[in-house]
């Protein structure tokens, strides 16, 4: 599963480091050799224009004399002029001040660097982010139909290799996700086929008799009601599966009450199938929560454990207190629950082979339904269970 490593690279010294340390030591190197050529570039300019200065150099100046003739000229002379001669200025002939020109060179220079950077750095950019830019277009063509393709980068251990290897993951998780819609949607169609396919079979065989009596007709009615409760119960579960935590209204509960409640609807049930029913612990235990949906969280583990229980056995339901939360316990000495299927029986529409031995018929949203609960309450659920020997379902909850 997977492509076929379309990141592989040539291995070098400075593929050792991570991205952070090549990014930062390439640009660190690119900023001292352009620092370098600033230097180099302002040493060898500037000697040339401060020594050439624009106009006269240091030490003449212009005066005004005669020649032999007697005719009045101007020439240079070295300073200071001679006595009796007169010192003009001239604005044509300027001195050069050496601290100007190298400032005036800097600005030049530093301009000059900055564009070399500018197309440096995006070099340096381009080369060190290129496996991100392949990541991108890896990504664009993978869509739901293709979630098996990975990237499969063998690059050194760095930040892109993390990259890579959380995006594989992730693409590993949304094709079990994916599969698991699948499959809940397949069985979801399934517990709703079966009820409207009984109802439809049961409606054609009546109106095909024309020799139907009030009775048929009063027998198919049950049938009917019977095949509507149970859609309804499933579309009241897949609700439930759905409702946010925002949904919910939280209020104090006092343990020991809902556990009296609780046996007490359940206590029926439970001697059809000679099961006994006991209640222990802190029963004094108060909680925050959702009074109904605690109720059918707890529910339906009580009646897992008499449904998979065996005649003379026996369902037990506890609390305590332990640090900042509570600890809930349903335990049962019935026949247990496989270890490969432990994992799985939280899962919407799981049924594990004990469901077949046992010839029951649920739709598997029982105890999915529990954990969504407890999840919605800030909780968690955890199973003990042991073949033969029984299960204890533990549920945690803060005060």
């Amino acid at each position: 599963m997977g492509s076929s490593g379309i990141f592989q690279q040539q291995g070098n010294g400075i593929e050792k480091f991570t991205l952070r340390q090549r990014m930062a030591f390439m640009n660190g190197t690119l900023v001292l050799v352009i620092g370098l050529l600033l230097l180099l570039f302002i040493n060898l300019i500037a000697p040339i224009f401060i020594t050439r200065e624009i106009g006269m150099p240091d030490g003449n100046v212009i005066v005004n004399t005669v020649d032999d003739q007697g005719n009045p000229i101007t020439v240079l002379a070295e300073t200071p002029a001679p006595e009796g001669y007169t010192i003009f200025s001239d604005i044509g002939f300027i001195r050069g001040d050496p601290l100007t020109v190298v400032r005036i060179l800097s600005l030049v220079g530093l301009i000059f660097i900055i564009g070399i950077d500018y197309f440096a750095v995006r070099w340096v950019a381009q080369k060190t982010l290129q496996p991100i830019s392949q990541i991108s277009q890896v990504a664009k063509r993978i869509s739901a139909r293709s979630l098996n393709q990975h990237l499969d980068y063998q690059g050194p251990q760095d930040e892109i290799k993390d990259l890579t290897d959380a995006f594989d993951s992730m693409l590993t998780r949304l094709e079990a996700n994916f599969e698991q819609q699948g499959q809940f949607i397949s069985n979801l169609a399934h517990e709703l086929r079966t009820p409207l396919t009984s109802m439809r079979m049961n409606v054609e065989a009546l109106r095909s008799d024309p020799q139907s009596t009030v009775e048929d007709y009063q027998e198919l009615s049950c049938t009917l009601e019977k095949s509507l409760s149970r859609l309804e119960r499933l579309i009241q579960d897949l609700l439930l599966l759905a409702k946010g935590d925002k949904e919910i209204a939280l209020q104090p509960i006092i343990l020991g009450v809902l556990f009296e409640e609780l046996l007490e609807e359940l206590r029926p049930f439970a001697q059809d199938r000679e099961v006994s029913l006991k209640m222990s612990g802190e029963i004094d235990c108060e909680i925050r929560g959702d009074p109904v949906l605690l109720q059918r969280a707890l529910s339906n583990l009580i009646e897992n454990g008499i449904i998979y229980n065996h005649p003379g056995g026996s369902v037990e339901i506890s609390c305590r207190n332990e640090g900042k939360q509570v600890v809930i316990e349903v335990r049962d000495n019935g026949m247990g629950i496989d270890e490969k299927d432990q994992a799985h029986i939280f899962e919407r529409f799981y049924r594990g082979k004990e469901v077949h031995a046992n010839h029951h018929n649920g739709k598997g949203l029982g105890l999915a339904i529990t954990a969504h609960i407890i999840h919605l309450h800030q909780g968690r659920i955890e199973i003990e269970s042991c073949q033969g020997v029984g299960s204890t379902f533990r549920v945690f909850l803060l005060f």
